[in-house]
């Protein structure tokens, strides 16, 4: 890792969130306390909204749409990375970085959200150019993220909703706690990115692995510091989490796995080092229980996830698959992805690629996917019809969540985007 991305790791790690005035719904000028303990004024809510952090463009897009944005962080379209790539990519710009001034100031934005470590000469020079500017905090854990949630949720003027995506952020934890039960010997866990870097006391990694019913080794180190290869030899953790996008260092897993002093750890001998999703477990956002979901996939694949499960599908519809399909159909579908990810499951489970309805001659207890969204099949799991990368990680995870299969699903997806990443450095 070089230099500037261990500062600005750092940096974000040590950042916590402030204290924030009160503001009620409809009560409009409001005042509130930024990332960076500054008293921001917003006249009204804002209809025109530039984000140039990943973290802000994650909570908003979902919580107010992308019709009320100008423009997100280029981040957000990257599927490697961010969980709303799909809304992102329906937002008319992408911007690449705060010290694009020139860019933001064209936009005219009604606010400006940055993140915390950006250069206090850029905040100046967009507030100099009369631009409201709001910087988010960096929150770490989970509570820190349920009020950063709140924050930016009335900074647009939206609380109710805000309010609503925690409660269900927080059902999903419940749902996955009740799920796992307690074990009675939980599993050890370490979440690791290049250099050695790890997550450590009191971080969002170790909270999202103990919401997952498991111990993280480095949760007693200090955050987000580089740990030894004794150490981890010494703690020999059962699951270890590789972090899966570092562009930076794009030889970190096969430099991992290459470790000769690793060869006899329970992890390497078990099968049971994974290429983490750090869309899930690095976010900033409600997207967080995602991590927890993965994590628990991980570290207790036998109990997680369990049928019955509900899957929302590309028509925003709920799908309740009861027990794991006999059969698999796909309707019209035209790519092999289905065929694809059901081969990588390794299970037997055949899938018939069929026309129409007319080809499926097994309707008990079987799973049908089809694009086609005015689809009125019972039951059938409606896929996006596209093939840009948001469009085939998104389909991948209804597919898996349909299916069962979420640790299939995180690998499919980490050498997808492994490969996207490779090809974007022109390797």
């Amino acid at each position: 890792m070089n230099k500037n991305r261990i500062l600005i790791f750092l940096s974000l790690l040590l950042l916590a969130i402030v204290p924030l005035t009160a503001a009620h719904e409809g009560e409009w000028p409001r005042t509130l306390v930024d990332g960076l303990g500054t008293e921001v004024t917003i006249n009204e809510p804002p209809q025109k909204i530039v984000s140039v952090t990943l973290g802000s463009d994650e909570v908003l897009l979902p919580l107010i749409g992308p019709e009320r944005f100008a423009a997100v962080t280029s981040f957000a379209t990257d599927p490697g990375i961010s969980n709303v790539a799909l809304i992102a990519a329906q937002v008319p710009q992408s911007i690449e970085a705060a010290s694009d001034t020139e860019k933001i100031i064209s936009l005219e934005p009604d606010i400006v959200f940055v993140a915390s470590f950006t250069a206090p000469e850029v905040i100046q020079q967009l507030r100099d150019a009369g631009l409201t500017v709001f910087a988010t905090g960096f929150p770490i854990g989970l509570e820190q993220i349920r009020e950063n949630i709140r924050l930016l949720g009335q900074a647009v003027g939206a609380e109710t909703d805000a309010e609503a995506m925690i409660a269900e952020m927080d059902s999903q934890l419940a749902e996955i706690s009740a799920t796992i039960g307690t074990p009675e010997t939980p599993l050890t866990a370490l979440y690791l990115t290049p250099g050695n870097y790890t997550s450590g006391v009191d971080s969002t990694i170790s909270q999202v692995i103990s919401a997952a019913g498991g111990v993280d080794i480095a949760d007693e180190v200090t955050q987000f510091a580089p740990i030894t290869d004794e150490f981890i030899i010494e703690q020999d953790p059962d699951v270890i989490l590789l972090s899966g996008w570092t562009p930076w260092d794009p030889t970190f897993i096969d430099t991992f796995k290459n470790n000769p002093a690793f060869a006899g750890l329970s992890a390497v001998t078990n099968n049971r080092v994974y290429v983490a999703s750090d869309a899930h477990l690095t976010t900033v956002s409600q997207f967080i229980v995602e991590g927890v979901k993965d994590t628990a996939a991980y570290l207790y694949p036998e109990q997680y996830p369990a049928f019955p499960v509900t899957v929302i599908d590309a028509a925003g519809k709920e799908v309740a698959v009861e027990s794991a399909p006999a059969a698999v159909y796909g309707v019209g579908l035209t790519d092999s992805l289905l065929e694809e990810f059901v081969a990588a499951m390794g299970s037997g489970l055949m899938v018939s690629l069929v026309d129409d309805e007319t080809g499926i001659t097994s309707p008990e207890n079987a799973l049908i996917f089809t694009e086609d969204i005015a689809s009125t099949l019972p039951g059938a799991v409606i896929l996006y019809d596209g093939d840009t990368p948001a469009e085939i990680v998104a389909n991948t995870e209804i597919i898996s969540q349909a299916l069962g299969e979420r640790v299939t699903a995180l690998n499919w997806i980490a050498q997808y985007t492994d490969e996207l990443e490779a090809q974007a450095a022109g390797q």
